[in-house]
């Protein structure tokens, strides 16, 4: 049976300022939930990039906060309104469930034109000041409440929490990707970056039936790990240079060059070799880019003469958790899924969890309070 026991107060890890560690306070367990959101129990909370982003300072978000998107939770209290997931699946107390990384109004210029996630009221688990309400609104916590406007779903049964907790971000953000783009069967694709979204994305691009995968990045243990997501050639930009990669590519695709390629690494300076990569009449998404400064120069020529498609994304619309979730339940037993948290923490240790994840050494450390 679901425990519904409620304590009164909870602790989470408090982020306040740049070069200072994180700190252990108590808030207070919320007794009324607003109509059309719930209170959650963290199950497991995992470290993003954009995490460690913010605590080192390349990035500003409103101090003090609660960090943490990528959450599975379980659901102990219910607002009013609120008795079925967004895939029309009945909702209860006990149910373990993932959430949309951000709540939208549902009716600005925005959310009525297919951009919910820049809702012009929009508001981001672990991205929002935890001295306004409701406060525990980050993963890196004991509980969290979920807003009226987010998009719950339940979790399969069949995966695991270190497989469905990052779900709610790099997967269902290269899902967003992969539909914006556009993905063919027999297509060659280019992605730039063996992080989590350059994994997500070689496993769905093997899914999707590709003919060629090819993936850069500086990692060579991440490169290893993309080569058993489904990647055919693997180049270490540490080792290898821009026109040898180019020539590789031409060799393998008859001359031509990849069909797609998408940036996941977050460095500006690799959208100029996936134009040159790219052949006539092929399509660039970019990603990866969302740290202020992230600068890039094209030539103009390339873009005109190449008849290149390019687009940004950011985030993704709730209809690609769903689809995550349906992925990871239906193919996760294919891929090295298992592997994806390399270490775990309890909250109490949540220093240690941020230098581990600090090292790059995981593609993600957990935190399970």
């Amino acid at each position: 049976m679901p425990s519904t026991f409620i304590p009164a107060t909870c602790t989470a890890a408090v982020f306040s300022e740049v070069g200072q560690p994180l700190e252990l306070k108590q808030f207070d367990v919320p007794t009324e939930i607003a109509p059309g959101g719930a209170l959650c129990r963290v199950l497991m909370a995992t470290i993003c990039g954009s995490d460690l982003h913010t605590i080192s300072g390349r990035r500003t978000e409103p101090a003090p906060l609660i960090l943490g998107h990528e959450i599975l939770g379980e659901i102990v209290a219910m607002g009013d309104g609120l008795t079925h997931d967004a895939s029309g699946e009945p909702l209860a107390v006990g149910d373990r469930v993932s959430w949309t990384i951000m709540a939208c109004c549902g009716e600005c210029f925005f959310c009525t034109h297919d951009l919910p996630q820049k809702c012009e009221h929009l508001r981001k688990y672990g991205h929002m000041c935890c001295n306004d309400s409701p406060e525990l609104t980050g993963g890196l916590a004991e509980y969290v409440c979920l807003m009226p406007g987010t998009a719950i779903f339940r979790a399969p049964e069949s995966l695991s929490d270190e497989i469905a907790t990052p779900a709610n971000c790099a997967l269902a953000t290269i899902i967003n990707g992969m539909d914006t783009i556009g993905f063919d069967a027999g297509e060659a694709v280019l992605v730039q970056g063996a992080g989590l979204l350059g994994l997500n994305l070689v496993a769905l691009c093997k899914q999707a039936g590709a003919r060629r995968i090819f993936i850069t990045d500086i990692n060579a243990e991440r490169l290893a790990m993309a080569r058993r997501f489904g990647a055919d050639e693997c180049f270490d930009l540490s080792e290898r240079s821009a026109d040898d990669v180019i020539a590789a590519i031409a060799d393998s695709t008859d001359g031509r060059g990849a069909d797609v390629a998408f940036e996941v690494c977050g460095v500006g300076g690799a959208v100029d070799l996936a134009v040159r990569v790219l052949r006539t009449g092929g399509r660039y998404l970019i990603a990866g880019l969302v740290s202020p400064g992230q600068t890039f120069t094209l030539e103009g020529n390339q873009v005109t003469r190449k008849c290149l498609t390019i687009k940004g994304i950011h985030n993704y619309r709730p209809e690609h958790l769903g689809k995550a979730l349906a992925l990871l339940a239906a193919c996760a037993a294919d891929y090295p899924y298992a592997e994806i948290v390399g270490a775990a923490f309890p909250l109490s240790q949540i220093n240690e969890a941020v230098a581990e994840a600090a090292t790059g050494k995981h593609i993600r450390v957990a935190v399970t309070p």
